[in-house]
């Protein structure tokens, strides 16, 4: 089974109820499904089958569907990261900081700590600067529509489908209501495993 991740650009506030609704668009449910928390937050399925990995930040969540343990996580690719420098030295591993000179690429090493993280359920108990994930198979990176989303999984590869969380008024009667929905952009074929040859660009 190929790995997917559902990316969907949106300017809500509540972000986290954003990436549920997301979820379920993406296990084709009506209503956001029930998620239980391990002893560090990663999100499961209450009912079991399928992993999940959710990601949210300004300006777009984002999820991911597996038969395996994954992760996601997904950054502004113009987000202003000051001292991305010192953060380098303090939290990467000398062969990834050899691969970025820019704050772009420092995001992008970073979303796939993250999605590292994630997948492995741990969380920041692990050492930063002790995971080279240059040198970890099964984690991809892309840019699409001014983010950078990386996946940590089994297989590396993933389809990538692109949405927007639009909100939309519903007229019952003489009651109006806002509901929200989801507009598909589009979907894009499997992201190479980069290591260094660098992100796939959309």
């Amino acid at each position: 089974m190929q790995n997917t991740v559902w990316l969907a650009c949106t300017d809500r506030r509540d972000l986290s109820a954003a990436a549920r609704e997301l979820l379920a668009h993406a296990l084709a449910l009506a209503t956001p499904p029930a998620l239980v928390y391990g002893a560090h937050g990663k999100p499961e399925l209450e009912q079991g089958g399928l992993r999940i990995s959710l990601s949210h930040t300004r300006g777009a969540v984002a999820c991911a569907v597996s038969a395996f343990p994954v992760g996601v996580d997904v950054e502004p690719l113009g987000r202003k990261v000051r001292d991305w420098k010192r953060l380098a030295e303090r939290y990467y591993t000398p062969e990834e900081r050899s691969c970025i000179d820019s704050p772009e690429q420092f995001l992008e090493v970073w979303t796939r700590k993250e999605a590292y993280l994630k997948r492995d359920g741990r969380g920041l108990s692990l050492p930063l600067g002790q995971i080279n994930t240059l040198s970890i198979p099964g984690i991809s990176t892309r840019v699409v529509n001014g983010f950078v989303v990386s996946l940590c999984g089994e297989p590396a590869e993933f389809s990538l489908v692109a949405c927007r969380l639009e909100q939309f008024k519903k007229q019952d009667g003489e009651n109006e209501t806002t509901q929200r929905g989801l507009c598909y952009v589009g979907r894009t074929g499997p992201a190479l495993e980069d290591g260094k040859r660098g992100v796939e660009r959309l």
